[in-house]
């Protein structure tokens, strides 16, 4: 049934990864969601609906800030983490499983809606547009966010160097990544286009991955379904592409805290009706 699917948006694989996941990436994703909920501008005790929400990070954030949340993701380990970490930070968020496609809530139920990262890995990303924008009240506000140049998303393309250090050229994927279908303005608000949800703006974010040190980082670098397989790939020159990685960035950065730069684009719409 998941077969067609990449690494990235096959919910039962992500489960492993929770720890990982919060431990290196979801301080990057927390830039890009802080942005989503300035735009989203919650008041205290509206009710705003997290897709695809990871490990949560966005979800507490909005608890922080007053709001009652509803944070789904088709991963159960996922759903575990945000449940562990919204009990031990005593914040209103509730957790289920939950596909993202086919939400089990009622419609116009939530005062506002985001997905960082999250449904732009469903897929049927429209429909999962189309969902967010039923449950939420007509008029409130949705926040998406995409990545965008991927060329500047400085992790991947060290990545690709190391692996070039060490193995020479490598023959491009067939297939691109899920995740990048809405690099390109012009994807991204077809995207909004095909949901029937009305579009205010699009605005470029810049963002680091930042990490206590290169050696830290290239020893979390599988933390995500898709990373680790594209690590495994390396067979036995694993190690030494990781080496490379990490040394490239300790030369470039020195043997402190690191920083990887990233762009995203955050669309900002309105639910429909």
């Amino acid at each position: 049934m998941t077969s067609h699917l990449q690494q990235d948006q096959q919910p039962p694989l992500w489960s492993r990864f929770a720890e990982a996941y919060e431990a290196a990436f979801e301080p990057l994703t927390d830039v890009f969601a802080d942005a989503a909920l300035q735009a989203l501008e919650l008041r205290s005790g509206e009710l705003c609906l997290d897709v695809a929400a990871g490990t949560g990070g966005a979800a507490l954030m909005a608890a922080a800030r007053g709001a009652r949340v509803v944070a789904i993701d088709a991963a159960e380990g996922m759903v575990a983490r945000i449940r562990e970490r919204g009990k031990e930070a005593g914040l209103p968020v509730r957790a289920a499983v939950m596909d993202a496609q086919a939400l089990a809530l009622s419609d116009a139920s939530c005062d506002a809606g985001l997905s960082v990262f999250g449904i732009i890995l469903c897929p049927d990303p429209v429909r999962a547009l189309e969902e967010m924008g039923r449950v939420v009240r007509p008029g409130r506000p949705l926040a998406i966010v995409t990545w965008t140049e991927p060329q500047n998303y400085d992790l991947v393309t060290r990545l690709i160097g190391a692996v070039t250090a060490v193995r020479g050229p490598q023959a491009p994927p067939t297939e691109g990544p899920a995740q990048l279908r809405f690099r390109e303005e012009a994807a991204l608000r077809a995207l909004f286009e095909s949901a029937r949800v009305p579009l205010d703006r699009i605005v470029r974010i810049e963002a680091d991955l930042r990490a206590r040190s290169a050696g830290w980082l290239a020893e979390h670098l599988a933390f995500a379904p898709g990373l680790a397989a594209m690590l495994d790939a390396q067979g036995p020159d694993r190690r030494a592409m990781v080496a490379r990685f990490a040394d490239d960035l300790r030369r470039d950065q020195g043997d402190g805290p690191v920083a990887l730069g990233a762009v995203g684009f955050l669309a900002i719409g309105r639910a429909p009706g």
